[in-house]
């Protein structure tokens, strides 16, 4: 019966080229996940503009209530001018630019325009605000996360020379982390 052999060359090569091209997206996904972490948000580069509104618009005047007030105060029309509610407030726009109405931390009503800078767009991506064609990246970036750590323990021959520290380091690994988990619950 022949033993039966990894290729360590095409895992190698799997491993290589998924890494190249997921590079960019892993860039994006650490860049923002460690200054989201420093709470640095979506709209801390963001120009954001208020007007305190005297009254809402009626149900189904939305758009027209918005456009006249971003026309009337020489605010940027956003690209999209569909409304759309978010937390039950009208909205338009994308997450680079948009336009909503909103209730202030004091509870005055006004209309919002933001616009954000290339980290807010990317924290946002991170959040899967965006459209969906970032979320298809997010999702195969996810799967050939496993892919990079099975290729790697191919290419090692699953460490045959230290596999008893490797097995410490995991057991280690999965220790520490299991603890921060509970320890953050």
């Amino acid at each position: 019966m022949k033993k039966f052999k990894f290729d360590k060359q095409l895992w190698m090569k799997i491993h290589v080229y998924l890494s190249i091209f997921f590079f960019p997206a892993a860039f994006i996904y650490v860049l923002t996940g460690a200054l989201y972490i420093f709470e640095v948000r979506e709209n801390a580069d963001a120009t954001i503009h208020t007007i305190t509104l005297d009254s809402l618009p009626e149900k189904g005047q939305e758009q027209e209530f918005i456009l006249n007030l971003l026309a009337k105060h020489n605010l940027k029309i956003p690209s999209d001018t569909q409304v759309r509610m978010m937390k039950g407030m009208p909205t338009m726009g994308n997450i680079k630019y948009s336009a909503s109405i909103a209730k202030d931390r004091d509870g005055t009503n006004i209309l919002r325009t933001t616009d954000r800078g290339l980290y807010g767009i990317l924290l946002l991506m991170h959040k899967a605000k965006g459209k969906f064609y970032f979320d298809i990246i997010a999702v195969t970036f996810s799967i050939s996360m496993i892919i990079f750590y099975l290729s790697g323990l191919i290419m090692t021959s699953f460490c045959k020379k230290r596999r008893k520290s490797a097995l410490w380091t995991f057991v280690a690994g999965l220790g520490i982390t299991a603890l921060a988990v509970y320890l953050s619950i």
